[in-house]
């Protein structure tokens, strides 16, 4: 810091200063050190993201002073066990809430991390350790301090911050920073995950938009998808699914399988479900929650949500279709027995969990069906079933199994601020600098030069920049 000592310096130094995961960036002067969120790096192979995880840090942990948390996504919250075992010892600050939600997720990531080091060692002959225990998951809880969402709080003589609802998933936030450095007083905002404002969306904080400051981190997920998803679309999905439903499940009498992620999109598939279905008394099909984790998340959520989201909540956990499937042995059970319903089931990508038993039962059954509601990584095992039509058979843990089943792919359920409104939004903030996180780098070289047009239409002048792992800048 010696030839810029009056400088905050701001350094991009995770995963998803090039990729979608792993989010981490780090804020330093003479005064202070902070870290911005820090979650795992996540693709389809188990040593390469246990090398990224793994990996050694840019900086000693013992020496951060503050860590902000946006929201509790694997990608952005998920590595904080391990800064703890390797002596951090500073506030975690978050959103009021978020406690008991990343405690849940972290002790469901210490699980599978023992699980991934123990395949390591029989599959690659590797002298490894855990990236973390539950040990470091308690030891991090002890830090946490809530904030709530819309107040501005002052840390110290050098920090003040901020939450602002970001729409994302449940309590998650922008955050804002004002810091001092000397006698100048800088602001940088991190956008986080932003939801996507043009689809009516279950349980999420409202999204609302930051108007300054000096830098942006701005999340840029769907750079390069010229699309626009509306309620309208949504509307259409949700016929779609209901289409399904009905053919499939009550007149074909066999099965539905929805891949879903735990936390946000499990919740809200039941909801929409119910929604559909509710009403009809004769509709017997039974819906089963397979995944213990998001059986544990929809049982927080009764004390997570206020007010007219938790009245909708309890009357969605009330519906008597739904068949929460806590073990393996109930899993197995209805994996078995053939019988018609509609399951949801983890991972997304299925590339662990119970989703990926499901799915090698399914594929060879030409009336049973696959619905996808979300994102999935390039050669994951979920992309290779909805994008694999034309394959006439799948390998699935070294065995084929023939590609009959019916899948679906819906996009109006994406959690991510769309392209246009991303423009939209990022181009009205008054702001001298906008750096593009989250996405691939083509993509976002892509969205920056719209970006920059936008921006100077509204005839302002900011600068925006696509940053790779280990830019840095200075304000």
């Amino acid at each position: 810091m010696s030839k810029n000592k009056d400088k905050i310096r701001v350094s991009f130094i995770g995963n998803n200063s090039e990729a979608v995961t792993g989010s981490m960036t780090l804020i330093e002067s003479n005064e202070f050190k902070i870290l911005v969120e820090a979650g795992i790096t996540q693709s389809n192979s188990m040593l390469d993201d246990f090398r990224a995880n793994k990996r050694r840090l840019p900086f000693k942990p013992r020496e951060i002073d503050f860590l902000f948390l946006g929201h509790v996504h694997a990608d952005h919250s998920l590595l904080i066990p391990r800064l703890v075992a390797e002596g951090f010892h500073g506030k975690i600050i978050v959103p009021r809430g978020t406690t008991k939600l990343f405690h849940v997720m972290a002790v469901d990531s210490a699980y599978i991390a023992k699980r991934d080091t123990e395949t390591l060692k029989k599959k690659y002959k590797m002298d490894v350790e855990p990236i973390y225990t539950d040990e470091d998951v308690s030891n991090s809880i002890c830090l946490f301090d809530e904030y709530d969402f819309n107040e501005k709080y002052d840390l110290d003589e050098n920090i003040s911050f901020r939450f602002v609802p970001s729409g994302h998933i449940i309590l998650a936030s922008q955050v804002e920073l004002w810091l001092r450095n000397k006698n100048q007083v800088k602001k940088v905002a991190f956008t986080s995950d932003l939801g996507n404002i043009a689809c009516d969306k279950y349980y999420a904080t409202k999204f609302q938009p930051i108007d300054k400051a000096n830098l942006i981190v701005a999340e840029s997920t769907y750079a390069n998808k010229e699309r626009h998803i509306s309620n309208k679309d949504r509307q259409k999905d949700l016929e779609k699914i209901k289409c399904i439903i009905d053919s499939v499940c009550v007149e074909s009498g066999h099965r539905v399988l929805t891949a879903i992620f735990s936390l946000d999109r499990c919740q809200n598939i039941m909801t929409h479900i119910y929604d559909l279905y509710h009403e009809d008394e004769s509709f017997d099909i039974p819906v089963l929650i397979d995944s213990p984790l998001a059986i544990k998340v929809c049982k927080l959520y009764f004390q997570l949500l206020e007010g007219e989201q938790l009245e909708k909540w309890k009357e969605v956990m009330a519906w008597k279709n739904f068949v929460f499937l806590d073990d393996y042995k109930a899993s197995s059970h209805w994996m078995n027995n053939k019988l018609p319903c509609c399951v949801l089931a983890a991972s997304g990508f299925m590339q662990n969990g119970r989703s990926r038993e499901w799915i090698k039962l399914l594929l060879p059954d030409a009336k049973s069906h696959a619905i996808f509601v979300g994102y999935s990584s390039p050669n994951s095992l979920a992309s290779k079933v909805k994008d694999g039509r034309k394959q006439k058979t799948i390998s699935i843990d070294g065995k084929p199994y023939a590609n009959r089943c019916g899948a679906t792919n819906l996009l109006s359920f994406s959690s991510h601020m769309q392209q246009l409104d991303m423009l939209k939004y990022y181009s009205d903030i008054d702001s001298e600098k906008i750096a593009l996180v989250h996405g691939e780098f083509e993509n976002k070289v892509i969205f920056s030069k719209k970006l920059q047009e936008e921006i100077s239409r509204k005839n302002k002048c900011g600068k925006v920049i696509c940053v790779n792992k280990g830019s840095e800048l200075l304000l």
